[in-house]
This record gives structure tokens, C-alpha cells and sequence, in this order.
């Protein structure tokens, strides 16, 4: 499954991506935090295409797990990271990895977004457990970015730059799914302003507590006189009744904070997505 984002395209590895593993792989900052008893250190020569042939694919073919390969839109033909994902929750859902170059740029973010929407969607994931070394700062903050929350924190013993305990994260589908409601919260604060998120949590019925039209008696005349299939029919579309399109949308106590700050041209308080 090829996956798309603003900038990047997630596409499955095939064996031919070994020269642009092997290129942007094998640096310290890269995999310092990966297990030695996966990575070969010193890197081999070969080490990306026996990876690939001996790992990744046959691993894909099975259907066990899921490795994309990262690339620019702009760049297409070269793979400038990994996204891992796998049904095997005991060694963790989730392993990445992205180049030297590229780390901050916010591509990784972006594409754990994708994986994330295809993992519990698609996939039907109810959950995913993620594991970091606990000092790999960059990995807990995407980790924060993305909504999921750290359950423990262990001994360890197996990663290459000597980190001495393990973070252990879990993402639930119902967390992701509040996350990504709250992230375009957000987002339409930044881009649109008040009215924007006012306009986000009218829609977002669930959130609002204005019942749709299936909760509500239909006090429209076009629909109450017609026959049963009808009225079901407009129920089942999910369109507001006319008692609830006479409400007043009032969306909860932070559009009122967004608003105000809005008015003082002050954005400090609002979360970066």
C-alpha cells in the first residue's frame, strides 16, 4: 500500500532500495538507538541488501509486517528512511529510522501521521506498542507529537550506544482518533483563527452535544407525513432536525480562550501540531 502526505511519499521497500539504505543507514546518530542484536556494527558492505533479501521482503511476503520506504515528492526515486510495522507487540508495533540529513525537518512526523491513519484504520489495529531507549529524546517527542502515552520505563541492556533503560509507549485507535480531532483543532486555530475552530466544533457533533436527527423528534412536515422508508432515509443521513438546526451552535469553554486570544493577536498558549 503506497501512502501519500504533503510532502513524502511511503511506498513498500523492494529489493532495489539497498543502495539508498546502504547510503543513508549506517551513520551513528542513525543507529545509535537500534538494538545490536538487529544491526551488525560496524555496518557490512552488504548489510542493506542482505536486509532486504532476508528480512524486509520475505517478512512482507508473509504478511507479518510492513516496511515503507520514505520518500521526498520532490525526490521520488530515493528512499531517505524506513517506517516498520508489525503484528508482534512483545518486540514493539513500530521501528523507524530516517537520514542524518533529514532528521528535524518534521518528515518523519508526517509520515508516522499516514501509518498511524493506515495501521488503525485499514489494518485494524486497536493499539500500538512502541519502544525507544529512554535517553533518544527526538523519538519520545514524536512519540508526544503523535498522541501516544509512555507506560513504563525499563532496564536495557541491547541498544548499540549503550542506553541503560527502555521507554515503553502505547497508542491507542480511540486516542488516535481524539488526537487527530484535537490536532485540527489546532491547526485551524493557527491558519483561520477563532472562526475556524468555532466552525470545527459545530461539525464535530460528537464533541458538541447537539444531538443529530436520528435523536431527535422530526418536526419537518416534508418528512413526518411521508411513508416509514422516508423518515428512516432522513434520519439515517445523519441531518440535523429542524429543533437542532434552530440551536444556537455554542461550542465548549475553549473557543472562548481561541477567540480572545485571537483578538490580542496572541498565540502562545495554542500547541504547535
Amino acid at each position: 500500500m503506497i501512502l501519500e502526505t504533503s510532502r513524502l511519499v511511503l511506498r513498500p521497500l523492494v529489493l532495489e532500495d539497498h543502495k539508498d539504505i546502504q547510503k543513508h543507514f549506517p551513520h551513528w546518530d542513525v543507529v545509535k538507538y537500534l538494538s545490536k542484536n538487529a544491526i551488525k556494527w560496524p555496518y557490512p558492505d552488504d548489510g542493506a541488501e542482505k536486509f532486504l533479501r532476508n528480512i524486509a521482503l520475505p517478512a512482507m511476503a508473509r504478511g507479518d509486517d510492513w516496511y515503507w520506504g520514505i520518500t521526498r515528492r520532490d525526490k521520488p526515486d530515493e528512499v531517505i528512511g524506513v517506517i516498520h510495522l508489525r503484528r508482534d507487540t512483545a518486540s514493539g508495533n513500530r521501528g523507524l529510522w530516517i537520514a542524518q540529513e533529514h532528521q528535524g525537518s518534521g518528515y518523519m512526523k508526517e509520515a508516522l501521521e499516514a501509518v498511524n491513519d493506515y495501521a488503525f484504520g485499514a489494518l485494524g489495529f486497536d493499539k500500538l506498542v512502541i519502544k525507544n531507549a529512554a535517553d533518544n529524546e527526538a523519538s519520545r517527542q514524536l512519540k508526544i507529537k503523535t498522541g501516544a502515552e509512555m507506560l513504563e520505563t525499563r532496564p536495557a541492556t541491547h541498544y548499540l550506544g549503550g542506553s541503560a533503560q527502555q521507554e515503553v509507549w502505547q497508542l491507542t485507535a480511540e486516542k488516535w482518533n481524539a488526537f487527530k480531532v484535537m490536532r485540527d483543532f489546532t491547526r485551524a486555530a493557527l491558519t483561520g483563527g477563532a472562526n475556524a475552530v468555532k466552525t470545527l466544533f459545530c461539525k464535530a457533533q460528537a464533541y458538541m452535544g447537539i444531538r443529530p436527527a436520528a435523536d431527535i423528534p422530526h418536526d419537518d412536515t416534508s418528512v413526518k407525513g411521508s411513508s416509514p422508508h422516508r423518515q428512516t432515509a432522513a434520519k439515517t443521513r445523519g441531518h440535523f432536525a429542524t429543533k437542532a438546526r434552530r440551536q444556537k451552535c455554542r461550542p465548549p469553554a475553549p473557543f472562548n480562550g481561541f477567540n480572545a486570544a485571537f483578538k490580542r493577536n496572541s498565540y502562545a498558549f495554542v500547541p504547535r501540531p
